[in-house]
């Protein structure tokens, strides 16, 4: 994947985009982070539930089964986005059809992408709290690698749908579609840090605006994460080529259709 030479689409003009898009479908907005919210509560009753228990596997266990149900409700969010995107006539179906097509694949991103997680996390708590320097620097450094993994997992799912509908469904390889789902994703973390840590930042005070102000979890939080992170993600695909626009209708001035004076 080679470095852009002349972006085409903006950090913030992809962020306008969604916020347009996330304003004139406000209905599938709100509906898909209500569905996203359930899906969490129900997540954290069951975790609280198994805490109960005190049994660190039954823990494991309905942590990963919380994580999985999320990553399938939010594959839902983000293939919706997708299709506003798209202007593919996007509707509350649009979450079977997600599931429908991409329920396994989910699973097995879900699963993955919250092993790596809490191995990484794992690891930062226990060289952060070790009395040594060096270890305390290597738990800062692997803090970073933290950082950089939560970064892309926010283009993962944007990446699958566009694996499976989009730019990439007619890609002839014998590389599977996980693997290249995961180096992409790191590839445009990597080779976009300003982008990547700018949407980071935005997806980062949005979720803090919609705790704070209580209901804005119900309404907008998921919504209009899954259109930004899709519009950030198609951005970066179109400014590599990946993605290619059609051309814009050309502009016939008036004066061309202007009788002349007699």
């Amino acid at each position: 994947m080679e470095k852009p030479s002349s972006p085409t689409i903006t950090f913030f003009r992809a962020l306008r985009s969604a916020t347009g898009d996330a304003y004139d479908r406000l209905g599938l907005t709100l509906a898909s982070s209500l569905l996203w919210l359930i899906a969490l509560l129900v997540a954290s009753v069951a975790i609280n539930f198994a805490a109960v228990t005190k049994q660190v596997i039954v823990v494991l266990a309905v942590f990963f089964a919380g994580s999985v149900l999320l990553g399938e409700v939010w594959m839902g969010c983000v293939y919706l986005a997708y299709r506003v995107a798209t202007r593919d006539d996007p509707s509350l179906l649009c979450f079977v059809e997600a599931w429908r097509a991409l329920g396994w694949k989910t699973l097995w991103m879900a699963v993955i992408q919250t092993f790596v997680t809490l191995v990484i996390t794992a690891n930062v708590a226990l060289y952060l709290q070790s009395n040594l320097l060096f270890m305390r620097v290597f738990g800062v450094v692997i803090l970073y690698i933290l950082l950089l993994w939560i970064t892309a997992m926010l283009y993962q799912y944007p990446l699958l749908v566009e694996h499976v509908f989009g730019a990439y469904a007619a890609e002839q390889t014998k590389t599977s579609w996980l693997r290249r789902v995961l180096r992409r994703s790191l590839l445009l973390t990597i080779g976009n840090l300003p982008f990547s840590a700018g949407m980071f930042a935005m997806i980062a005070a949005w979720a803090i605006f919609c705790v704070l102000s209580v209901i804005g979890v119900a309404l907008m939080f998921a919504g209009f994460a899954a259109l930004a992170t899709v519009y950030w993600t198609r951005a970066l695909l179109i400014n590599y080529g990946v993605i290619v626009l059609p051309p814009e209708p050309e502009v016939i001035p008036d004066e061309q259709f202007r009788l002349p004076d007699e």
